[in-house]
C-alpha cells in the first residue's frame, strides 16, 4: 500500500513540474509572438517531433509578404525558448522552397516550409487544417474501426 502512495505522489509531482515548465514555454512564446506581431502579420510554422526535436518558427511579415524578422524554438525539452533568427529576412514567405532551406537542420527546414505553406493557404482564402496529435489520431483510428467510418470519408 505504501508503494501506491509513493508512485501517486511521484506522478503528482511530475505533473506539477510539467505544468510549470509548460507555463515557462508558453510565456516565451507569448513574449516572442507579441514582439513580432507589433512589426506586422505573423506566419507560424511547426514541425512536430516525437523521436527528434520539434520546432516552431515565426516570421513577422509586411503587407507584401516579405519577412521582416523571425524567431524559432527548437528542442526536446520544455526548457527550450525562442531565439532570434535572421536566415530568411528579406525573403518572400510564400516563395520559400526546399532549395532555400539547404544547410538548415531538418526540424527548422520542416517548420519553415510549413509556415510558407500555411501562408499560401491563408492568402488564397483557405483554412489550415491541424493534424491530430499522436493520441487523438490513435483514438480517431480506433473510433473509425469501431463505428465503421474512416478519416478519408469524413
Amino acid at each position: 500500500m505504501t508503494y501506491f502512495w509513493i508512485v501517486a505522489i511521484g506522478f503528482l509531482f511530475a505533473s506539477c513540474l510539467q505544468f510549470l515548465f509548460q507555463m515557462y514555454q508558453m510565456k516565451s512564446f507569448n513574449i516572442c509572438y507579441g514582439r513580432l506581431r507589433r512589426q506586422g502579420r505573423v506566419a507560424i510554422g511547426k514541425s512536430r517531433g516525437f523521436f527528434y526535436a520539434g520546432c516552431i518558427v515565426m516570421f513577422a511579415i509586411d503587407q507584401d509578404g516579405i519577412i521582416i524578422d523571425s524567431a524559432y524554438m527548437k528542442g526536446f525539452t520544455m526548457l527550450a525558448k525562442f531565439k532570434d533568427w535572421d536566415f530568411f529576412n528579406g525573403h518572400d514567405v510564400g516563395a520559400i522552397t526546399e532549395e532555400d532551406c539547404k544547410g538548415l537542420p531538418v526540424p527548422l527546414k520542416r517548420a519553415s516550409l510549413d509556415a510558407s505553406k500555411s501562408y499560401i493557404i491563408i492568402m488564397s482564402g483557405g483554412e489550415v487544417k491541424e493534424r491530430p496529435g499522436l493520441i487523438t489520431g490513435a483514438i480517431q483510428k480506433v473510433g473509425g474501426v469501431i463505428y465503421g467510418t474512416s478519416r478519408k470519408q469524413a
